[in-house]
């Protein structure tokens, strides 16, 4: 196969394809955009606890009158005393 035909090993490529043709499945998107997700973490090496996590939706909601992407994000941030998140409790 030509070396640019390569896709991950992760699925991302069938979910950035975005087919919206496949209806969702117990409100899960099998094979479009809104499946798309960025997760990112860091944990405190000494002791294994997660300190930080951001979580990406690029494609979470399309304009109906631009139809463009709209996307939103999640994050959190736990080390010692302080924790902080942008969705509340």
């Amino acid at each position: 196969a030509p070396a640019n035909s390569a896709a991950p090993t992760d699925s991302t490529n069938e979910y950035i394809g975005g087919r919206e043709d496949v209806a969702p499945v117990d409100g899960i998107a099998p094979a479009g955009l809104c499946s798309a997700l960025v997760l990112i973490g860091a944990y405190d090496r000494r002791t294994g606890c997660p300190v930080l996590g951001v979580i990406n939706e690029p494609f979470f909601r399309r304009d109906p009158l631009t139809h463009r992407w709209q996307g939103r994000y999640h994050w959190g941030v736990a080390y010692g005393e302080t924790r902080l998140s942008s969705l509340s409790p």
